[in-house]
């Protein structure tokens, strides 16, 4: 049945399909070796402005969130009509033995007073490093918190490794700052092409038809340089940029996966909790072109390797 049903999701055009753009780690005051942190950001401003797009930050405060410069770029997204959300301070893993729920709690409070009070501040909060708890307690306690809180989850249903890709390109630019940045831009819009196909063939075999997507990007170098590149590359395999409210508005959004160890990327923790893992090793063994294979960090990492970069 498995074998069936994955033949005929290859075969299901992915035209028409919509996707909303989120960015996580924001500001990332890094020191970078091309751009500076508030140049990334007036880069991506300017590449959001010029295609239309509506994108959520989902900010930190250990990532210089809680600075003056860092509040400034919090204000620039603001009055430019994106949305931003919480993603807690110190960008703790829950799933961390010695992550304590209490701690945990305290800690996303703290992220969120930094942007509370910004217009188009969202009650959406996306766990660091999707990790949603190690133990029932901790997972279920931290469901509860939300919930009272009246604070939903910022859930991401196509996962990406651009923050891989993203830290080979400064190494080589700190190496050659006149380093051709094609080659990085060209694997990146190849692993984005192989992150969406593979996620969106899992949704609709665990969810039964097409949803409306959340890509998980970050606040890098990467996307200041090629943002633009992305949002192009999607609409010409006939894909289309919506507000992120619209895709967090699909009933698929207000789920609370069971699985344990809890998050990861919607498709994923759902087809754990029910205890159906197939469809990944169905996927590998049936892609006949290396680059349906790109979503993997290893692949990605071996085909970095390969390349040079």
């Amino acid at each position: 049945m498995l074998r069936r049903l994955f033949c005929l999701l290859l075969a299901l055009p992915l035209a028409a399909q919509k996707v909303a753009l989120s960015l996580d780690d924001a500001p990332s005051l890094r020191p970078s070796p091309i751009l500076t942190a508030p140049a990334q950001h007036e880069a991506m401003l300017k590449t959001l402005k010029d295609r239309k797009v509506q994108a959520i930050l989902f900010t930190n405060g250990v990532n210089g969130g809680d600075s003056p410069e860092g509040r400034a770029i919090f204000r620039a997204w603001s009055a430019a009509g994106h949305r931003l959300a919480n993603h807690s301070y110190s960008h703790w893993d829950l799933n961390r033995d010695e992550v304590t729920l209490a701690a945990y709690e305290a800690d996303v409070l703290k992220g969120e007073a930094l942007i509370r009070d910004v217009p188009g501040f969202t009650r959406l909060y996306r766990y660091p490093f999707l990790r949603a708890g190690n133990t029932v307690a901790k997972r279920d306690g931290f469901y509860a918190f939300l919930k009272t809180r009246g604070v939903a989850i910022g859930h991401v249903s196509i996962d990406t490794a651009d923050w891989l890709l993203d830290e080979r390109l400064r190494k080589r630019l700190e190496r050659e700052p006149k380093a051709d940045l094609a080659p990085y831009r060209d694997l990146y819009l190849k692993h984005l092409w192989a992150c969406a196909r593979f996620y969106d063939a899992w949704s609709r075999e665990v969810f039964g038809r097409e949803i409306p997507h959340v890509i998980l990007m970050h606040s890098r170098l990467l996307n200041g340089l090629f943002l633009g590149d992305v949002i192009d590359f999607f609409r010409a395999q006939g894909w289309t940029w919506v507000d992120p409210a619209i895709a967090f508005a699909d009933p698929v959004y207000a789920l609370t996966p069971k699985n344990l160890p809890g998050g990861e990327a919607l498709a994923d923790a759902v087809s754990a909790e029910r205890g159906d893992q197939g469809f990944v090793k169905a996927w590998r063994a049936r892609s006949k072109d290396p680059d349906d294979l790109l979503f993997s960090e290893g692949r990605l990492t071996v085909r970095m390797d390969q390349l040079g970069l």
